[in-house]
C-alpha cells in the first residue's frame, strides 16, 4: 500500500519554507552567469538559476531576478539602462569562480575584476562574456516583467543576437550532449554535474499499456 503523500498549503508555508520546497522540486536548474555593464563601463557578473529558453525563432531566454530590487540593483539597472547583457554557461572548472561572484559586492564594483575572471568581448553587443566557457550568448533586452510576488521578482527576457560555442563541444551541426557538461543548481551550496544520459525516443504512434 502506498503511503499518503505529504501535503503543504502554499499560503501557509511562509517565505523560507516555500523557497526550500520549490527550489528542491524544480531541480536541477541551469545556471545563467550574467554579465552586464554599468554607466562607467565596469562589468557586473552574477549567477542566476531561475533561467530557461522560451523560444527559438528568434531565440529568447528568460531569467528571474530576485528577491527584491536593492540586492540585484546592478544587474537589473545595467540591463534596463543599456538594453543588453550576456550569459555564460557554467561547467565544473568555473564552479568556484561562479560561486564567488554571487557575493554581494559593493554597488558599481566589478566582480570580474575583483576575482580576476578573464572576459571576452562580445561581437554584437558591448558587454563581454566569460572567457573560456563552453558556451555563451549575447542578448539584447526584449522586456522586463514584474512577477507581482511579495519579493518583487523581475523577469528579464532577452533576444539572443549571437551564440558562442567551444569547438571542443561541437559535433557536426550541433552541441555534443556528452561533451557539454554544464552544472545544475539544486539549492543552497548544492550543485550537480551531469550524470548518465538516457535515450528514449518519443513514440510516433499512440501507445496503450494495458
Amino acid at each position: 500500500m502506498l503511503a499518503q503523500m505529504l501535503r503543504f498549503s502554499g499560503e501557509a508555508l511562509g517565505e523560507a519554507r516555500s523557497y526550500k520546497l520549490i527550489s528542491a522540486i524544480v531541480t536541477p536548474r541551469p545556471i545563467a552567469w550574467v554579465a552586464s555593464r554599468n554607466a562607467a563601463g565596469a562589468v557586473n557578473l552574477a549567477p542566476f538559476s531561475s533561467y530557461t529558453f522560451i523560444s527559438y525563432n528568434p531565440a529568447k531566454i528568460l531569467i528571474s531576478l530576485g528577491p527584491g530590487v536593492d540586492v540585484l540593483k546592478d544587474t537589473l539597472a545595467n540591463i534596463e539602462a543599456r538594453g543588453e547583457f550576456t550569459v555564460s554557461s557554467v561547467t565544473a572548472e568555473f564552479l568556484d569562480s561562479m560561486v564567488d561572484s554571487s557575493f554581494a559586492y559593493a554597488n558599481g564594483e566589478s566582480e570580474a575584476e575583483a576575482l580576476g575572471i578573464a572576459l571576452e568581448q562580445g561581437s554584437s553587443v558591448a558587454t563581454p562574456f566569460v572567457k573560456g566557457v563552453a558556451a555563451a550568448m549575447e542578448c539584447t533586452l526584449d522586456r522586463i516583467i514584474e512577477v507581482g510576488d511579495r519579493d518583487h521578482h523581475r523577469l528579464i527576457i532577452g533576444t539572443v543576437t549571437c551564440f558562442h560555442v567551444d569547438p571542443a563541444v561541437w559535433q557536426g551541426d550541433r552541441i555534443d550532449p556528452k561533451a557539454y557538461r554544464p552544472l545544475g543548481r539544486i539549492g543552497g551550496p548544492l550543485y550537480q554535474e551531469r550524470g548518465e544520459i538516457v535515450v528514449r525516443p518519443a513514440p510516433r504512434e499512440r501507445v496503450s499499456r494495458d
